[in-house]
Order: C-alpha cells, then structure tokens, then sequence
C-alpha cells in the first residue's frame, strides 16, 4: 500500500500530466505536438488553443455547439421524417439522446469553428488497469495523452484539409457521403492517437490489434445505452471502427502519406468505407438518384423539410428492426444509392424514397423485406430500384408513384473518380482549392442523415 501510495504521488507530481488542478500543463502539451508532428507526418500551421473544462462546463460548450451545428428546426424535421420511415422509435427526442452521449462520453473535441480543442478536466469512463499501472509507473497519463493526441489530428486536418465551418442545408442533406468523410477522420484520428502513445509507427500487425480492439465498440455501447437510438450509436461505432479499419488499409499499405491521398479523394459513402475493397481496388461509386414527380404535391400545399441520401449504414439500421443482424447486413450489402425526399402541410407527412442497387436480385431481397421494416408504405420495384412512399390516408399515393417514376432518374455519375494512388498530397492547400465550396458546405463535421448528428472531434475512445 504504501508503495502504491508514493508512486502515486510521483505521477501527480510528474510533468508529463497533461491537465493538472483544471490546468493544460503546456510543457506536457508541447511534448505530445512534437512527438505527433514527427509520427504522423503533418506540421501545425497554426498554433491550437487547448482549454480544460470542467464536465459541466463540458457540458455547456456541447450544448452550444450542437445549437451552432444546425439551423433552426433541423433537428425537429429529422426527427420526425426518421421515427416515421422507422430509422429511430417513437418519441426519440433526438436533442436530448446527442446531449447525452456527449456530456456522458466525450471526453474533448476539436471545434473547426472555434479552432481551438476543448477537454474534460477528468477523462470519463473507467481507465484499464494496463493504463493505470503504466501512469504510476511512468508520471504519463497515457489515456489523456491518447485523448489529446487524437484531438491535435483532428486539428491537423483542419489546416491541411479544411473541415467546414457551417451547416450543410437539410434540404440538400448528403449524410452518407458525410459520415463516410467522418469515418475517415475519425480513423485517422485513431491510428495517430495510437501511434503517439506507443510512441512509434504503426505495423501492418499492429494496426490490426487495434481494429481488433474497436471491434468491441458496438457491443459497449449497446451496453453501457440501451436506450440511445441504435441509428446514433451504430454511427458513432462505424466512426472509429469501421473508420479505424478504413484507414489502417492506407495506412498498411502506403503509410501516412497514403492516408493523406485518401484526404485528397475522400470516400464518397458508407459503402466504400464498410466493404474498403470497392474503394481501394475496384472504386464503387454511388449512383446518383435525382428525385422528381412531387411538383403537384407541393403545389397544394406540400413543403419539403428534408432531402437526403440514407446510404448502406442507414438501411442496415433499419433492416436490424425486424431481421437478424447477419440478415440484415446482407439485405443492406447491394445498395448503389438512394434519395428521400419529405414534404409536410400542416400535421401531413409525405416520404418518398427512391434507392438503385446493384442488380434486380438485391433490388428485390430489400423490397421483400421492406413490408416488415416499413408499416403502411407503398413499395414497388423495377429493375434495379425500389421506391417506398408513405403518406396520409387521402394520398393518391398510386398517381404520385407514377409521375416520381416517369420523371426520376438515377445513374452513376459519368467517368471514374481518381484513385488515391495517382494523388499526391501536398500541403493541403490544394484540396483546399479543388474542394472548397464542397467542404464550407458541410462535408465533414455538421453531418446529416445517417450521421445522425454526430460532431467528428467529439472523442469517445
């Protein structure tokens, strides 16, 4: 005991603590910007502010940051197009669920608005024994070290790759697209935070015990918030895991500066990043379903309040409601795309989605069990698509699926996108300049959709 209670003492008083009496201890600081420059390949352009917080006060900035994170009735309008097409239960205050998780689980985050990092003054959630030995041991905090680490990444990628600054319209949502760009932060992220704890480039077979280790992510979270919304904790778990699993194939392969090609390329939907084959070797990408035929519905009265593309990771949610998880996967695996479309007069609710897929054979494995997953929808397929619309009763909903039918249309985009080996990164600012209208409209962090919200910075490792 007594031995235990001096190397206690030697780690509190040791300078590696990185926030010590509610201070950021900037030489410990310091310490973990150099040793992250120097593994991960990146220099800072700018300084990062570092601000410890208590949990209330955590608490606070989350609160303000996801007021400043979407427009006035964004989260209203999600969360009731989502409870009616079944991607969330009824009664999900969507608000309050990501209030939750972030006060209950984020330990720090990177704001690109801000540009500054923020962090509790104590990391939430029990610390492993390894870790803690090693603190004893050593006068480090590996966890916080971890923490920080991930976070500088994220403020990395800001300078070099611009993550944007201002919510993406509702009503030209890509939340497929943008969570795959999370998935790619958050891996990076990851792999880096490791790398700097143990203090050296990551090997192909290091880099898979740490998917090994995220692999368990779901699992926790659907343990430790059984009841959060399995659409918010299954983007959070595809974030690191998937995310993790997505870039340590980069990073394997070609080392940091593959991961940073892939910056320059990003992955175009949660596609590419669940099944990395169809972006690495074989680019899949998304066809693009432009939905039309609404026109005279609006013209009575009908308003639209959402547009967006709900993506593999979306319809894998949705199918787990009634079919297996391994079922539900495989129903979700052809998808080529899709768009929903909702309009609203007064308490009436209209949804029409149009999804693509891969063949007529997983067109008709997703309509097959679309009656169990979606009550009251009309459904019909040709070919390779399948359209679902849900309305009230008075809907004419035959004559609407006819003219979305005659006047929608869906095709992968012309050409093939550039594959990340024939990029060569440069500082950033180039990506900077080819994408920057893209990015300052939100494809990264505000995203939408399937995203369901989730801020990329927010650390729950």
């Amino acid at each position: 005991m007594a031995l235990l209670v001096v190397l206690a003492l030697l780690a509190g008083c040791a300078s590696r603590r990185l926030v010590r009496h509610g201070q950021v201890n900037e030489d410990a600081l310091e310490t973990v910007r150099r040793g992250l420059v120097a593994l991960r390949g990146l220099a800072f352009t700018t300084p990062v502010p570092v601000l410890a917080l208590s949990r209330d006060g955590l608490g606070a900035v989350v609160k303000e940051e996801i007021e400043q994170g979407y427009s006035p009735g964004d989260i209203e309008h999600a969360e009731a197009v989502y409870q009616r097409l079944g991607l969330l239960p009824p009664g999900t205050q969507l608000r309050n669920a990501l209030e939750q998780l972030y006060q209950q689980e984020g330990a720090g985050f990177y704001d690109p608005r801000t540009k500054r990092l923020v962090v509790a003054e104590s990391v939430p959630g029990a610390r492993s024994l390894g870790a803690g030995l090693l603190g004893l041991l050593t006068g480090r905090d590996p966890v916080s070290e971890f923490l920080i680490a991930h976070e500088l990444t994220h403020a990395l990628q800001d300078q070099h790759y611009h993550l944007p600054t201002r919510p993406e319209p509702l009503l030209d949502g890509h939340g497929d697209r943008e969570l795959a760009r999370h998935a790619l932060l958050e891996g990076d992220a990851t792999l880096a935070g490791f790398a700097y704890v143990l203090g050296q480039q990551l090997d192909r077979r290091m880099i898979g015990v740490v998917e090994q280790q995220l692999h368990g992510i779901p699992g926790e979270l659907a343990k430790k918030y059984p009841d959060l919304p399995e659409l918010l904790r299954a983007s959070v778990a595809f974030q690191y895991d998937d995310g993790t699993t997505f870039v340590g194939q980069a990073l394997a392969a070609g080392g940091w500066a593959a991961v940073d090609r892939v910056h320059l390329d990003p992955p175009e939907s949660t596609e590419q990043v669940l099944h990395p084959q169809r972006y690495y070797d074989d680019r899949d990408r998304p066809i693009v379903v432009t939905l039309r035929g609404t026109d005279r519905l609006e013209a009575t009265g009908f308003t639209r309040i959402l547009e967006d593309t709900i993506g593999e990771l979306g319809i894998r949610v949705l199918a787990t409601r009634a079919l297996p998880a391994e079922r539900a996967v495989l129903v979700a695996a052809g998808w080529g795309g899709d768009r929903l479309r909702a309009l609203q007069r007064g308490a009436d609710l209209v949804l029409v989605w149009m999804t693509a897929w891969d063949s007529p054979a997983d067109a008709g494995e997703f309509a097959d069990a679309l009656p169990g997953l979606v009550a009251d929808a009309r459904v019909e397929r040709r070919e390779e698509r399948v359209l679902v619309l849900l309305g009230p009763p008075g809907l004419d909903r035959a004559a609407l699926a006819g003219r979305v039918w005659s006047r929608t249309t869906a095709a992968r985009p012309p050409g093939s996108a550039v594959q990340p080996e024939a990029v060569r990164p440069g500082t950033g600012h180039e990506a900077g300049v080819r994408r920057e209208d893209d990015l300052q409209r939100g494809h990264g962090p505000q995203a939408r959709g399937a995203a369901c919200c989730c801020k990329a910075g927010a650390s729950f490792l």
